[in-house]
């Protein structure tokens, strides 16, 4: 998962080094956080498969101060796309854009749900690690999307690419299955969840008048 997101972060801080580089300092500080918060879930995991419960649960206390970073710096950037409305552009741009925008929401809002509930749950550890795991998932598309929708990705390569993440997306579910026989029900319901209200929030709600409306409201 980690290397997934160093993969997907890559191309666009290269953009830093090109000389009319127009990145902003909270995008860089929002991806180093980001980042931050993959190493953390992997120390984590590693920590529990460990058996060093003490110690995971005292690195628990950093999760909440990235979980606050990354909901503040995440809002930023979508008050950003949505400011960003441009009279000029034609009815495909304003769809694109607006997926842009509604897609940041979608992961703000589930990443955030997903987490709260990975620490109400904490004291259970099958229901705190499924919460978390779909917290850190749920990341994961946003990231994927921003190379997918590159302009040097052919259109058939950004269908594969969104494909191919919605089957990594699906992977707990397989392992649940293999491991346990059944699929636990925080998987069984969130993942589907999560999927199609993400399917909603990009690619219908975009479309209509009134999502667009929403996306640019300033």
């Amino acid at each position: 998962m980690l290397g997934l997101m160093v993969i997907t972060v890559l191309p666009h801080y290269g953009k830093i080094l090109e000389p009319e580089s127009t990145v902003s300092v909270a995008l860089v500080l929002h991806g180093i956080f980001y980042l931050g918060w993959f190493v953390l879930f992997m120390v984590q995991s590693h920590l529990v498969a460990g058996g060093n419960i003490p110690l995971h649960r005292g690195l628990g206390y950093t999760s909440v101060w990235l979980f606050g970073i990354l909901l503040f710096s995440g809002t930023g950037l979508l008050v950003e796309v949505m400011q960003s409305y441009d009279p000029g552009w034609d009815s495909g741009e304003v769809a694109a854009r607006a997926s842009f925008a509604w897609g940041i929401l979608h992961t703000l809002v589930c990443f955030s749900i997903f987490y709260m509930l990975g620490v109400t749950f904490r004291k259970r550890s099958h229901l705190h690690k499924r919460f978390m795991l779909l917290a850190s998932l749920s990341m994961i598309s946003a990231s994927v999307t921003r190379v997918a929708y590159l302009p040097e990705i052919p259109a058939a390569a950004t269908k594969l690419s969104l494909l191919l993440t919605y089957g990594f997306l699906l992977t707990p579910i397989l392992i649940d299955r293999w491991h346990f026989g059944k699929v636990h029900p925080v998987l069984k319901w969130g993942l589907p969840t999560y999927i199609g209200t993400q399917i909603l929030c990009v690619t219908v709600l975009p479309t209509t008048r009134v999502g667009q409306i929403l996306a640019f409201p300033f």
